[in-house]
């Protein structure tokens, strides 16, 4: 039987990892494109194509490799950067995604297509948030991310595309850029020396957070539904900031007394839902909250 073909865009990304090594053990050919040449994590038979992602190029590339599914991971993702890099933005996160819905059309509509959507189109909600949650974006990132999301959806109503959207909540693993929160915080118990101090802006943050390995395994389930759709991607592991700098602080035998937090708000919140997704998918975590935290930890 011959094998199916997977082109992951963003491939030397965290989640570009996961899925890479998630796709070879289901038996399929895996592509990956970046603006670099380099295979970054040294995956192994994985065919690695330079691109700027303009429109021409992601469809020559489609026309060559002949996928079965795209899986869109690339673009810009890092919220608050994207007030001071607007432009960039827009284009690595909007353009991009409508090069790839374009080629489609123009390649072959039986090509499935996956949109890495982002949380950060909800803004923040008191309550848990669905796919029928109203979009309230509250930053240039989240309006970029919405722009796009209702894009895909809209190619998959109008033009027949087997094309989805997956809410990506928080999620982290070794393979994170140190300008996150989590690597952030061990990086910096990592180096610590006595009476320095971690400042962390806002304590009373409340996310849902994950491992970029158990999202990858829904990233690529939500792909094998009879039916295309938009569905919230989110581990269930809650925690304020504050506990999870206590947690590190205490792994690390160092003073809770020397993180330093610039507010506390109340009402900053994001928390997934995804009732709609277990309906549709057998998904088991391996990073829960009883060892999340530990695990992530120990990666470092």
């Amino acid at each position: 039987m011959k094998k199916k073909i997977a082109i992951i865009a963003g491939i030397n990304g965290q989640d570009g990892y996961f899925l890479a090594s998630l796709l070879k053990k289901k038996n399929y050919t895996t592509v990956g494109l970046s603006r670099g040449s380099e295979n970054k994590h040294k995956l192994n038979k994985v065919k690695i194509i330079k691109t700027n992602y303009t429109f021409h190029h992601i469809k020559k590339i489609i026309k060559t490799v002949k996928p079965d599914i795209i899986f869109n991971l690339a673009g810009e993702s890092n919220p608050e950067a994207s007030w001071k890099k607007i432009n960039i933005f827009n284009k690595s996160i909007v353009q991009i995604n409508s090069n790839f819905l374009n080629a489609i059309v123009e390649n072959s509509k039986k090509i499935k297509y996956f949109y890495a959507s982002s949380s950060e189109i909800f803004g923040l909600q008191k309550r848990k948030i669905s796919e029928k949650s109203p979009f309230i974006p509250n930053n240039p990132y989240g309006c970029f991310k919405l722009s796009s999301h209702l894009l895909v959806r809209l190619y998959r109503e109008k033009k027949k595309l087997f094309a989805v959207n997956g809410i990506l909540f928080n999620h982290d693993s070794k393979l994170r850029s140190n300008k996150y929160l989590l690597p952030e915080i061990i990086n910096f118990c990592k180096k610590y020396q006595k009476g320095q101090t971690l400042k962390l802006i806002d304590g009373g943050v409340i996310r849902d957070f994950g491992h970029a390995e158990d999202v990858v395994k829904a990233i690529y389930q939500v792909m094998t539904i009879n039916n295309p759709d938009d569905y919230i991607i989110s581990c269930g592991n809650v925690f304020s900031v504050k506990q999870i700098a206590k947690e590190i602080f205490r792994k690390f035998n160092i003073n809770f007394k020397n993180i330093q937090f610039l507010k506390m708000s109340k009402n900053n919140i994001r928390i997934g839902n995804t009732t709609k997704l277990r309906k549709k998918i057998k998904w088991d975590l391996k990073y829960k909250k009883e060892n999340f935290l530990k695990e992530i930890i120990n990666e470092y």
